[in-house]
């Protein structure tokens, strides 16, 4: 059996010599998985009723082989043909039943094209299994300036409601599950899918960590006012949202620490821009919530979408970064 290391290394040429070799398995455990499920619909579902909810299912494959993941060449064109019965946009639902479940996964995205086009092809496989109504938004920040990941989320959150979905689902280009059975449905509360990662050992450290991979129901994302617009640079904005989550008395449901893990692939770590700052804004997460987030409609503009074959891609301009936030040079 294929056993991931803790921290998957692209520039590693043996383990990517292993995943071009493993992704044959990967793709009969998809093939055979398909079978399965053609089998068992066909004597079980009647067309028009009510797919299973995904934990439910019980054709999905389980623990899923990880090391295509090491895979670098892949191109977008490549997973398209791969997958003609998906719509543009990144559209999918099933034929043989009604989807319970109506999903947006919103991509935020900047300079890991390798890893987005990975991420759609090892996603597709596994929403489909799960019988759900899905599509894929990749949001991306106009320009080379300092990142502010919470507004492009934001602003796809607002795309996402033109498109009447039930829930989205935040998702970071690097984080891939390790199990199918960790259900991308809409959850009753906000719920923290991507809990046990790769490279942090497993381990959920404090109460508030919801990085990585969040669901959140439209109606709950509007009543926690969506993310912060005030983190630039990388870190803290997923933390404020913990933070906001658990202060208006939500839940953060998780998946059980088996079927919720992810692989995290190895990039370079961006260092923190005025850490200060975020420590501060963090202290005060739970006081801004009614006037820091999504009802801010000012912080961002949208300048372009694009409808392309795997998904809705968005330019988001979010605004000039303030001063403070600007690393000083002595």
């Amino acid at each position: 059996m294929f056993r991931l290391p803790q921290v998957l290394d692209e520039s590693d040429p043996k383990e990517i010599e292993n995943a071009r070799q493993t992704l044959t398995v990967l793709n009969n455990v998809g093939e055979t998985s398909e079978r399965k499920m053609e089998k068992k619909t066909t004597l079980s579902i009647v067309p028009g009723d009510l797919c299973p909810e995904p934990e439910l299912i019980p054709d999905l494959s389980g623990s899923l082989p990880q090391a295509v993941l090491l895979i670098e060449n892949l191109q977008e064109a490549e997973v398209a043909a791969a997958h003609p019965e998906v719509k543009p946009g990144g559209e999918w639902k099933p034929s043989e039943c009604k989807a319970r479940h109506k999903v947006a996964i919103i991509i935020p995205f900047r300079d890991r094209q390798s890893h987005l086009t990975r991420l759609l092809d090892f996603l597709i496989p596994i929403l489909q299994r799960q019988r759900l109504d899905f599509r894929f938004i990749v949001t991306e920040q106009y320009g080379n300036d300092l990142f502010n990941k919470g507004r492009i989320m934001n602003a796809a959150f607002r795309f996402a409601e033109t498109l009447n979905v039930d829930c989205v689902i935040f998702h970071d280009v690097d984080m891939f599950p390790q199990d199918d059975r960790n259900p991308y449905s809409c959850p009753p509360s906000p719920r923290h899918m991507g809990a046990f990662v790769s490279n942090l050992g497993y381990q959920l450290w404090y109460k508030e960590i919801v990085g990585g991979v969040l669901a959140v129901s439209m109606d709950d994302y509007r009543y926690i006012n969506g993310y912060s617009n005030m983190y630039w640079a990388w870190g803290g904005e997923d933390d404020d949202m913990g933070k906001r989550i658990l202060s208006l008395n939500y839940t953060i449901e998780r998946p059980h620490s088996e079927t919720g893990r992810y692989s995290m692939l190895k990039h370079v770590k961006r260092k923190r821009t005025a850490p200060k700052l975020i420590y501060k804004l963090l202290e005060i997460a739970d006081k801004r919530v009614a006037y820091d987030g999504l009802n801010e409609t000012d912080k961002w503009t949208v300048r372009k979408i694009t409808v392309r074959p795997l998904y809705y891609h968005l330019y988001v301009d979010v605004g000039a970064v303030p001063e403070e936030w600007r690393e000083k040079k002595s």
